[in-house]
């Protein structure tokens, strides 16, 4: 039964999609397709329409925005960071409770999948090697933040 339900999620074509998706964004670099598919079937798609705010300075940090089209602004004080279709934001969360050091908002209408922090813990609670290359590339991304931002 369980190998019947694989092989109908894998010859799925909106799931196909969003792995090809997901495997072309840096956070999910090396993982199988058989990982890709579980980080796809817990994705949440959410649109939002230019001019719309994502989230707030000071709120809770408890999702990784991953950007499928469109642009959003990272704003913290007068400083902006824009992103686009393939850049993720928010993957703070991934690590632990915090805080946004920023808001952020829609320039255009934007399709955006969502991972929240407790469905990434519980996916990868029963997978830890899957859960170790995520936060490989995690730890490679803030690596190379910090060295470029000591420039």
């Amino acid at each position: 039964m369980i190998k019947k339900l694989l092989k109908f999620l894998f010859t799925d074509g909106i799931l196909k999609k969003d792995i090809a998706f997901l495997k072309k964004i840096v956070l999910f670099k090396n993982l199988s397709e058989k990982h890709l598919a579980k980080v796809a079937l817990i994705v949440f798609k959410k649109t939002y329409l230019a001019g719309e705010k994502i989230y707030e300075v000071h709120q809770e940090a408890n999702v990784v925005y991953i950007v499928k089209s469109g642009h959003v602004r990272l704003n913290a004080g007068s400083d902006g960071k824009f992103v686009e279709a393939g850049d993720f934001f928010g993957e703070i969360s991934l690590i632990g409770s915090y805080k946004h050091n920023c808001s952020a908002v829609a320039l255009k209408d934007s399709e955006l999948h969502l991972i929240y922090r407790a469905k990434f813990d519980d996916m990868f609670s029963s997978n830890g090697k899957a859960g170790l290359v995520i936060m490989k590339n995690l730890a490679l991304i803030f690596a190379k933040r910090l060295e470029y931002s000591e420039i």
